[in-house]
């Protein structure tokens, strides 16, 4: 059981979370919020680097009954997020490649009066898939040493200590991964909107891809309605929550007055929509994820309380949105009224705090450590050589004979510790070499079913192939043609029924998709069924099913194009195919394997449906 604190420093509020963490289970024991100097309306962008907080942080945290010590949390202009690609190389051999491409620290290397880099910054290579190149992806994340050095003055003058600091992005994803049920095979967006920041994180399962933050937040509402009624401060926050709302476009409104509101709203709106697409792009771009997109959106944060918000930015990013939900995955039974008022809302916006504070309890969950050479030593001086000196006199002056002792067993107990280790890292290889032998058995058993199940099928696949071409509707593309056992579910689950290896087979199924602006859904039924009488006059051609319910979001296609399946079944895999006599249908006869359309732009193509994928036939 781990006790950690996290401490958000947003643009208005400091946020202060502690919770103790044992296995899944997160129980929060302690919350506050305060005031931070210098954050109202006003404030400009001028002071976004300067690191604000109150002298007398320490002492509230004290008054509450939290922790002093913590991990805090840097967001703003002066932290920034890069990506790497190299081949794969040794762990001390990227440390330098990274050295050189970030902190430049090989230029100076070996020269006396060299000067340090002006940047921290750490690294994480990324589970990300990249094909056959194998290359490594490296996320990381760089901070500039005059804005941490600010951080770290300000916090000490508060009597507070950060016992690491990292970008508040990453407290947003472990709040995210200890208190939600992860979707399996989703991408998803996360987004705290702030007051004047927001912080973005792209996740696949529970792999991050991307974590930064990005300019926009609730102040940009403020100031729109400020602009139009001239409130203040406070009065703009209080009809900002109780009064304003955001509608989606096209939204017919009741006067003209409404309609300026809403001008001023939506383009506040816009900005947290193009934060979210720059993102993905971004992420897309830098990190060699070509075909990344993403399935929902998590809100969560004070600035995305404007009513209306959501709805908003599901209509602008043609994805469903949804709060983060906090609650339903944490223990909050150990607060006290004060604190639990720092969780009330729908929307919260404590999140970052939180997942600071697992961080903080855990310092093995992926995260960044910026932490500038300069204190690090400074740490280690006064943590290891100070104290161990002191403690050294003490014990050689008073406690010698108890000292030599003490030692001797020590020695004894580092080296049962060296032994036990060397036989740890030798069953870590063997477990390891054991478990790729493994993975490279499944797959050479995966292979072996593949191509048996093909050569079993003989030349009427071939033929039947040939006689889908001939009969296919125009517009009707197809993807995959192959054994009906060998779809991707039985692929990945292994699902074979027991005489799949020894009969015959004889039920063909067939994958492909349409362009919904060229064929509608009466069409496609239509020119469906005049494609299965064709097909159900061929010789040896003995039943056509359409499998309506098909899902084919597994196949990767673009808006504006729908999948479709069916099975053809066979009279025997020995006879051969015969072609029916007569002409074929209108409309047969179509290019049925080109990706677009004829004459379409090829331009177009670039963005229409999708590449091939490893299904593709």
């Amino acid at each position: 059981m781990a006790t950690g604190l996290g401490i958000d420093i947003g643009s208005q509020w400091i946020k202060v979370v502690q919770v103790r963490c044992s296995g899944a289970q997160v129980t929060v024991t302690g919350a506050m919020r305060i005031p931070r100097p210098g954050g109202g309306l006003d404030s400009g962008e001028e002071n976004e680097g300067a690191t604000v907080v109150p002298p007398n942080l320490g002492q509230e945290l004290a008054k509450a009954r939290l922790r002093r010590t913590g991990t805090v949390g840097i967001t703003g202009r002066d932290v920034n997020l890069r990506y790497i690609t190299t081949p794969p190389i040794p762990p001390d051999k990227l440390r330098m490649y990274v050295d050189m491409q970030l902190g430049d620290k090989m230029a100076g290397a070996g020269k006396k009066g060299s000067e340090p880099p002006a940047v921290t910054y750490d690294y994480r290579i990324l589970n990300i898939p990249t094909g056959l190149s194998g290359d490594l992806v490296v996320m990381a994340g760089v901070a500039k040493n005059e804005f941490l050095f600010g951080t770290f003055a300000a916090l000490k003058e508060a009597k507070v200590d950060a016992t690491r600091t990292t970008p508040s992005a990453f407290g947003l994803v472990h709040a995210y991964l200890r208190t939600q049920q992860i979707p399996e095979n989703e991408t998803v967006v996360l987004v705290d909107v702030g007051h004047e920041h927001m912080e973005i994180a792209i996740l696949q399962d529970r792999s991050l891809y991307f974590a930064r933050s990005a300019p926009g937040g609730g102040k940009k509402f403020d100031q729109a309605l400020d602009k139009l009624l001239n409130l203040g401060g406070d009065r703009i926050q209080e009809y900002k929550h109780h009064r304003a709302k955001l509608h989606p476009d096209g939204t017919k409104m009741s006067s003209p007055q409404e309609l300026q509101f809403q001008k001023a709203l939506k383009e506040a709106a816009d900005g947290i929509a193009n934060g979210i697409r720059s993102a993905v792009m971004f992420c897309r771009t830098s990190a060699k994820l070509k075909n990344l997109d993403y399935q929902r959106i998590y809100l969560s944060g004070g600035g995305a309380r404007l009513a209306g918000l959501r709805d908003y930015l599901e209509s602008k990013t043609k994805r469903p949105v949804h709060v983060l939900d906090l609650y339903t995955g944490l223990d909050l039974r150990k607060l006290d009224a004060e604190s639990a008022r720092c969780f009330e809302g729908e929307i919260p916006d404590m999140t970052v705090a939180l997942g600071l504070a697992v961080i903080d309890a855990d310092p093995t969950c992926i995260h960044f450590e910026l932490l500038p050479e300069a204190v690090a030593k400074r740490r280690n001086f006064l943590n290891k050589t100070v104290f161990a000196a002191a403690a050294g006199v003490v014990l050689m002056a008073g406690l010698y004979m108890p000292y030599q002792n003490a030692q001797a067993s020590l020695s004894e107990a580092a080296a049962a510790n060296t032994r036990f280790e060397d036989e740890v890292q030798k069953a870590k290889q063997v477990r390891g070499q054991f478990e790729a032998q493994r993975q490279k058995n499944i797959e050479l058993a995966k292979r072996h079913v593949y191509y048996a199940k093909q050569a079993r099928l003989g030349p009427v696949y071939l033929e039947l192939f040939s006689q889908i071409r001939k009969a296919a509707p125009q517009g009707m593309r197809f993807r995959w043609m192959g054994p009906r056992d060998q779809s991707a579910d039985a692929r990945t689950t292994g699902s074979l029924s027991a005489d799949y290896f020894t009969q015959p087979l004889r039920t063909v199924r067939v994958r492909g998709y349409y362009d919904t602006a060229e064929i509608d859904g009466p069409e496609f039924n239509a020119r469906t069924d005049r494609f299965f009488r064709r097909l159900k006059e061929v010789a040896g051609v003995e039943s056509i099913a359409l499998d309506l319910a098909f899902k084919d979001t597994e196949m990767g296609l673009q808006p504006g194009y729908k999948g479709f399946q069916f099975d053809i079944r066979l009279a025997g895999p020995e006879a051969p195919l015969s072609e029916p006599e007569g002409p074929a249908p209108a409309g047969a006869g179509a290019p049925a394997l080109l990706p677009v359309k004829q004459g379409a732009d090829p331009d177009a193509a670039k963005t229409k449906p999708a590449t091939k994928s490893e299904g593709d036939r």
